[in-house]
């Protein structure tokens, strides 16, 4: 088999089923693992997956974008996640809302009739706060990186110390089941790591498209998401594999 057709067969698997195995690869196209690992190097050079122990996974589209281009990005699907999110909410919590634009569309769903405590590193959900007359809002400081329309470095992560959260609502660039939570930026992951393990529970509100895929920097295991808000048309295979290690699914 040439490598043009290999190549092919493994961006069609990647696309239909999220990852694969350079195992299973060998024995399919005949080759040695090798071969196969040679051929996933070449595609995640070409940012057409992300490399992991034993195979590789889809990468994350859009996600490394500016927060700018990705605000345009899904919106219908985004305010459908977001409503189905805030669903999730009671009077008196307190709340970690990172950065991402499905955060900065939740925040604006939530009723101006529940009061809350959010804390937030991100500028764009800070605002959408700013006129809710019964938040209380904590903005976390440190340094703005513009690109992601976040806070982080080492002011924001001692603001994130003093705070405890009952739910983070946590936002991906990448989610599998394996990999877990990942993001793009190390200081953007460092500051969600901080807040993850801050909270008593994690929320994912994601769309299809950045399901079975992976970033660089792992954020934190699929066991540790308690709710995961998706699409109805989110594949019933991968989110089964989320329920198994504890999620609870909630359909948009």
């Amino acid at each position: 088999m040439l490598t043009d057709e290999r190549h092919r067969i493994i961006r069609d698997r990647l696309a239909a089923e999220g990852s694969v195995l350079a195992g299973e690869l060998a024995t399919r196209f005949g080759v040695s693992e090798d071969t196969v690992r040679r051929d996933l190097r070449e595609l995640a050079k070409s940012g057409q997956c992300r490399r992991v122990y034993g195979g590789a996974v889809a990468s994350a589209p859009f996600a490394d974008a500016p927060i700018s281009l990705r605000g345009g990005h899904a919106v219908e699907e985004k305010m459908r996640l977001a409503s189905a999110a805030v669903a999730l909410l009671s009077p008196g919590q307190s709340l970690f809302i990172d950065g991402g634009s499905t955060n900065t569309a939740l925040a604006r769903a939530i009723p101006r009739d529940l009061e809350l405590t959010i804390a937030t590193n991100s500028l764009g959900v800070a605002s959408a706060l700013s006129d809710h007359p019964l938040v209380e809002l904590i903005v976390l400081g440190g340094r703005f990186v513009r690109d992601l329309g976040t806070c982080v470095g080492a002011d924001t992560l001692a603001a994130v110390a003093q705070l405890g959260a009952d739910l983070f609502f946590l936002g991906s660039c990448g989610l599998d089941a394996a990999r877990g939570v990942t993001a793009f930026d190390p200081a953007e992951a460092e500051v969600k790591r901080a807040m993850a393990r801050n909270s008593a529970g994690i929320v994912v509100a994601v769309t299809d498209d950045k399901l079975a895929t992976a970033a660089p920097y792992r954020v934190a295991g699929a066991e540790a998401i308690r709710h995961l808000v998706v699409e109805k048309t989110a594949p019933a295979a991968i989110l089964a594999d989320f329920e198994r290690q504890g999620a609870e699914i909630h359909f948009a």
